[in-house]
């Protein structure tokens, strides 16, 4: 996720500050993380009753990525640092059926050294090199909240502060507050209600937010909109939800989960000013941004197997965007799992986005897998199956079906085939309109993994193997990657330094762009030092090369901390 964080200016998301308030925002986030730091020094005096914990992490880093003309255009020079703390027990004794309360907060701060001025600051000379959003060093409260389980006779529970909810739903993160009742009927509520985390505002992320818009401060940019109209101003985000989850019986779990978010602020409707006048046509006031509910449930059967089974309905698409099923099955013993899985996704976007105007098509994934452990220490898995991609026409003929619709002769034909145009002025629109032209198509790509791993007692060892190979015969399969990876890791001098490595090489192919065909080979070798059960330090250093850009290198250290009294 590191790398690809230079790329918003190429996705959605970005930073936020409005002038000088961004900079206060820094230096809270810097000053909250050296008060955190100083109080994990009082935390070395042990505690009565209360229960805390301070972990943090510095990781350093450097690397280019060069593009496949050899010019280099990333360089990154990163230091993050990353804090948390843990309080547990902060009522006092804890009693095992008692009110207990807690507390939990993560930081994390991503600098980055290698970025250049044109690339955070706007100047209309360079503007080329600017990245809206981008920012030397964001600062991420990850998670920040007060829990208070047990309360009232075991009935309710709450979380007060930056929290993650996770479900069928996916992934998501807000700053507000959650109240659960726990019933004695194994049935269990949450109802939640705040603001959406959403990138471009204060100690927050891009990452939970619906995608489809990129979002950002616009002060540098001019109140115009003639600057990246794309990129918009972040707003609030206020949101609620609500779930019914099984609770009690340890042999089936099921959560029903409901959410909707709404946007605020204005929002630019498109990409030029109104014909005749230089104003951008905006949308303002409160609207929705995403609805959704959904229902995920699993089953164990002991010495059996497992069932599992979900779907997510996008309410503002009206579609199910996400369904998924799968089983396992112990036909001997426990050593030997056979399963299979089903997985159908249409990707959704935030309800301002563009991008629900396009046509998006879901995608299938069917696979059978298996596992065995025959002697201890030694695990083999593999899996095969196929992935379903569907197209609203035949891939394959449309452009020669088009343009040949355009008419013009032989000539014209292959004028429009070798130029790559949009021939739909010539037959006014009708052929891509048609519904006899949009049936649904479905290619298939072939997918397999193995895998094996052995464990001893202070090290180990694995190999593994993917290929993904499109159906066709040599003029019309869509490519192929094949590629395997061998990890080993040891331990020297009684734990106290340990030793790990990486080889690895793929091998791709794309018909339609066979000038981009290459082979990659890669290793990483990265020593380890344990210096206490608190400490961990690593430097990591990785070299890939293949014909298309050459080499590439990155140095990564770590230095891991955990203090628990």
């Amino acid at each position: 996720m590191d790398k690809d964080r230079e790329g918003r200016g190429h996705r959605h998301g970005g930073g936020h500050g409005h002038g000088g308030a961004e900079r206060v925002h820094r230096r809270f986030g810097v000053r909250a993380l050296s008060w955190l730091a100083c109080l994990s020094c009082s935390l070395s005096v042990p505690a009565s009753a209360a229960n805390f914990e301070v972990t943090g992490d510095v990781a350093a880093q450097g690397y280019e990525v060069a593009s496949p003309w050899s010019d280099v255009v990333v360089g990154r020079r990163r230091l993050t640092t990353t804090l948390g703390l843990a309080g547990y027990n902060l009522q006092g004794d804890a009693e095992p059926l008692g009110p207990d309360y807690s507390l939990r907060l993560r930081m994390r701060v991503d600098s980055d050294f290698g970025i250049a001025g044109a690339e955070e600051q706007y100047n209309a000379r360079d503007a080329r090199r600017f990245v809206p959003g981008l920012d030397h060093a964001p600062v991420d409260l990850m998670i920040g909240f007060v829990e208070g389980r047990r309360l009232g006779g075991g009935w309710f529970g709450f979380r007060l502060g930056r929290q993650y909810v996770t479900d069928v739903l996916g992934w998501w993160s807000f700053d507000g507050g959650m109240v659960r009742l726990t019933t004695p009927f194994f049935v269990q509520a949450e109802v939640y209600g705040g603001m959406e985390q959403r990138g471009g505002l204060p100690l927050s992320s891009e990452r939970y937010a619906a995608q489809g818009v990129w979002r950002g401060s616009r002060s540098e940019l001019g109140p115009d909109g003639r600057n990246y109209p794309s990129f918009q101003d972040a707003s609030p985000a206020p949101a609620f939800g609500f779930a019914l989850e099984t609770t009690g019986p340890n042999w089936i779990h099921g959560r029903f989960a409901y959410r909707r978010v709404y946007s605020t602020g204005p929002v630019l409707t498109g990409q030029f000013p109104t014909p005749g006048t230089t104003e951008f046509e905006e949308v303002e006031g409160l609207r929705l941004s995403t609805e959704k509910f959904g229902y995920g449930a699993t089953a164990f059967l002991s010495e059996i197997g497992a069932l599992r089974a979900g779907f997510a309905y996008d309410v503002y698409n009206d579609l199910i965007n996400k369904a998924y099923g799968g089983l396992e099955f112990y036909p001997i013993t426990n050593r030997l799992v056979l399963g299979a899985d089903i997985d159908f996704f249409v990707p959704t976007f935030d309800a301002d986005s563009i991008w629900n105007w396009f046509t998006h098509n879901p995608v299938t994934t069917l696979l059978g897998r298996a596992s065995v452990r025959p002697v201890a220490g030694l695990d083999v898995s593999g899996s095969a199956g196929v992935r379903l991609w569907v197209a609203e026409g035949d891939p394959e003929g449309w452009a020669l079906a088009e343009c040949t619709a355009a008419g013009g002769g032989p000539a014209a034909i292959d004028t429009c085939l070798a130029m790559g145009t949009d021939p739909s002025a010539g037959s006014d629109g009708t052929f891509a309109r048609e519904e006899d032209n949009r049936d649904a198509t479905i290619a298939p790509d072939l997918l397999a993994n193995l895998g094996a791993g052995y464990r001893w007692s202070n090290g180990n060892v694995g190999l593994s193997g993917v290929l993904q190979n499109g159906f066709g015969d040599v003029d019309s399969h869509r490519g192929r990657m094949v590629g395997g990876v061998l990890t080993a890791r040891q331990a020297l001098d009684g734990g106290t330094l340990w030793l790990g490595g990486r080889l690895s090489t793929t091998n791709w192919e794309d018909p339609l762009r066979p000038a981009r065909d290459a082979t990659s080979f890669g290793y990483v070798v990265a020593p380890e030092y344990w210096p206490a059960g608190f400490a961990r330090m690593r430097v990591q250093w990785e070299h890939d090369m293949n014909r298309l850009v050459g080499q590439r290198f990155r140095v990564l250290g770590l230095v891991s901390l955990r203090v628990a009294p």
